[in-house]
């Protein structure tokens, strides 16, 4: 009997662990509650009015499925539902599959026609009223401007770790041609909500989905896989089996109805719970409806069957017109598989020699011959799937190169536009020591040896006049931004193989808001594996050891040495001794002031206390001078190497006056310590068998 009903704003498909003593099918842990309540509270503080236009709406709705019914036989049009999907993703595993997605379409349509291969296994008294509800769902094949497109958008944005409605502002296809589904990694706390047509609003409308409850393979699950089929039914108008509310089980749920005559009052399962001998409100309960919370669902009702009908021959947001002929034909949904685009990607654009890289086609439609052409003299081609679709290639020499895919059927071919640029970085392309003062004009990046990356606001960049030493540094421009950007610094690669240490030293400088305290963090991260992961080896944060100098009210410019600190960092951990070490500065910015670095000095130790370079650590001997730390306060460390048994060690001020004379004796090499140097810029000269260097020292203090 119905009753009586209430309609909520917003039906999230809450996946929760219950445990409970009666037959459980398929139960995981880890999963989500409903976060409904937050979200309905949020639309009814936008839309004030929304109660009148849902009750009208649900009046209006029992008419027309009641209509329906009475058709019976004769109300057998299968509707057509164009559907776009929208990866919103921050590279990580909510960016799922093309075969996830296909999936998960693959899913809804056989549980929507009643194909699901379960229908078996319904029970008895529910076996007759079981629907194939003659609704059908298609990616579409043209995007609102008419061009070709997979149905599929891939969008890197922060906001999937927030999946609200504000996520949809990103992109929102209009809704009287698709169905918009989104993929995040966050869908509101729950695993998926949408809203009924009646209650959609400026950018609400469209089904969101956490990435790992779609579909059944992929970071999903067979378990998870039927949440977009119960998201459809309440895109489609259909309440929970006990009613408006979100939370099953509750007394009042009996006093309460769905709005559809053929199923029976219930007060809802559990989550997770499937007790198929369930009778909660004096009759057996559809536990199997996949409006229920079970997890066992395998069917919809025909009475669900007739209200899901009357909303798509409804005007209430738009959804009498997603199934006409005139927008079938403009998204394409049943058009041939035509060859309109050749795309592909990749898991990483910079890696080492010898690193395998993994290309995954995204060309549609019936491809069935792909041909590659990895820019280093290599192709590959052929019309086997499980081989040439999605190849695996290492490139075995280093540079820049342009990978270009060519895709082909019986209609002709196509050619990706725009090629893939892959970095593959030589094993010690950065020679060391390492002494980086910014003071290059173009900039350490002019040859590869440093490359700068952001997500957004200002970056690395050089500034004039705002130096430790010289009149370069690196700076952020942080004052400019609003917080929670990030930008890196990243280092080329260099061969550590060998050492007993690494030594890593640098200057820094950071001033507080006047008015503000920000914790804007700055971090020296080390990678041991060519940059695919990194391990932070010091965190300078603004609430401790990140300020060097007071507040600024203004931009902060460092105006003197004593503005600046130093840290040196060893590493002795044998791990990160491999030939394609990496290192990069990290700058999370907290809406703080700027930030400097300046005079990177990296060396390598050998197990005697020698320093190396760090290119190369074998005992032939050289001709050079080195010194660490540079920038020194007082007493450094000076490597100086030889042809001979004997050289000269000459320290001169920087007008080249002598201040000291050093004889070194030794079989090719010597280490020396030198103490009491005095503040300013010295010249350190090596003399031997008629060769010269000089070294450029500077003393802090």
């Amino acid at each position: 009997m119905i009753r009586s009903i209430s309609s909520p704003i917003l039906l999230a498909f809450a996946l929760a662990l219950v445990s409970l003593s009666s037959p459980v099918f398929g139960q995981e842990e880890g999963v989500l509650p409903c976060g409904q309540n937050k979200a309905q509270a949020e639309f009814d503080g936008v839309y004030p009015q929304s109660k009148e236009g849902r009750r009208l709406s649900e009046e209006a709705t029992r008419n027309a499925a009641n209509a329906i019914l009475e058709r019976g036989a004769n109300d057998d049009e299968v509707y057509i539902i164009p559907v776009v999907f929208h990866v919103i993703h921050d590279n990580g595993p909510e960016n799922i599959s093309t075969e996830q997605i296909l999936d998960a379409m693959e899913v809804l349509n056989e549980d929507f026609r009643k194909l699901n291969a379960d229908t078996g296994q319904i029970v008895a008294g529910f076996v007759d009223i079981a629907a194939d509800v003659d609704i059908e769902f298609r990616l579409a094949k043209r995007d609102p401007e008419g061009n070709c497109h997979s149905g599929i958008n891939r969008i890197e944005d922060e906001l999937t770790y927030d999946g609200s409605n504000e996520m949809k502002q990103i992109i929102n296809w209009p809704r009287n041609s698709y169905m918009n589904v989104y993929v995040a990694a966050n869908a509101g706390g729950a695993a998926g909500y949408t809203n009924y047509p009646s209650e959609w609003g400026a950018n609400t409308d469209g089904i969101v989905l956490k990435h790992d409850y779609v579909g059944s393979i992929g970071t999903s699950n067979a378990y998870r896989s039927r949440t977009l089929t119960h998201e459809c039914g309440h895109w489609l108008n259909l309440p929970h089996l006990w009613g408006s509310s979100n939370n099953p089980n509750e007394e009042d749920n009996c006093d309460v109805d769905d709005g559809v005559e053929d199923t029976p009052l219930c007060l809802g399962s559990p989550v997770g719970f499937c007790d198929l001998e369930r009778a909660t409100c004096g009759s057996l309960d559809n536990v199997q409806n996949y409006m229920e919370y079970s997890y066992c669902s395998k069917m919809y009702t025909t009475g669900q069957r007739a209200r899901m009908r009357s909303a798509l021959n409804s005007n209430v947001a738009d959804r009498n017109q997603l199934w006409t002929d005139q927008n079938i034909e403009d998204t394409g949904v049943l058009e041939d598989e035509l060859l309109c685009r050749a795309a592909f990607t990749v898991d990483r654009v910079e890696v080492c020699l010898g690193e395998a890289l993994a290309f995954t086609d995204e060309s549609f439609f019936g491809v069935t011959e792909w041909a590659w052409d990895f820019g280093d003299g290599v192709t590959f081609s052929g019309t086997d799937a499980g081989v040439h679709q999605n190849p695996v290639h290492v490139f075995e020499t280093s540079g820049e190169f342009e990978v270009y895919l060519t895709v082909s059927n019986s209609t002709g071919s196509v050619t990706s536009e725009d090629p893939v640029v892959i970095q593959v970085l030589s094993d010690g392309a950065l020679s060391g020591p390492v002494q980086e003062g910014f003071e290059v004009s173009e900039g350490p990046w002019s040859e590869g040896q440093w490359s700068v990356q952001s997500d957004g606001g200002q970056p690395w960049q050089i500034r004039e006049n705002s130096a430790f030493s010289g009149s370069r540094s690196l700076y952020v421009r942080n004052r400019q931004n609003e917080g929670g950007e990030i930008t890196r610094v990243t280092s080329s690669t260099f061969n550590a193989e060998g050492l007993a240490s690494l030594m890593i030293g640098y200057k820094y400088a950071y001033s507080h808001r006047t008015t503000e305290i920000t914790d804007d963090r700055l971090k020296l991260q080390v990678s041991k594996d060519c940059g695919e992961t990194w391990n932070t080896r010091q965190f300078h944060r603004g609430l401790t050891d990140l300020p060097t100098a007071p507040d600024h009210g203004g931009n902060f410019y460092p105006s003197g040495e004593d503005e600046w600190t130093g840290h040196i960092e060893e590493i002795t951990n044998d791990v990160y001794f491999v030939p394609n070490l990496r290192l990069r500065f990290e700058f999370e910015s907290k809406g703080g002031n700027n930030v400097f670095i300046d005079d990177i000095n990296i060396y390598g130790v050998d197990s005697l206390g020698n320093i190396l370079d760090l290119e190369s650590v074998d005992t032939e001997l050289s001709f050079g001078i080195s010194a660490f730390p540079n920038p020194s306060s007082g007493e450094v460390t000076v490597d100086a190497r030889w042809a001979g048994s004997s050289a000269n060690l000459l320290v001169r001020d920087a007008a080249g006056r002598l201040e000291r004379a050093l004889p070194l004796l030794g079989d090719g090499g010597r280490r020396t310590t030198l103490n009491g140097l005095s503040q300013g810029v010295h010249l350190l000269e090596l003399n031997a068998n008629g060769r010269r260097e000089v070294l450029r020292l500077i003393v802090t203090d």
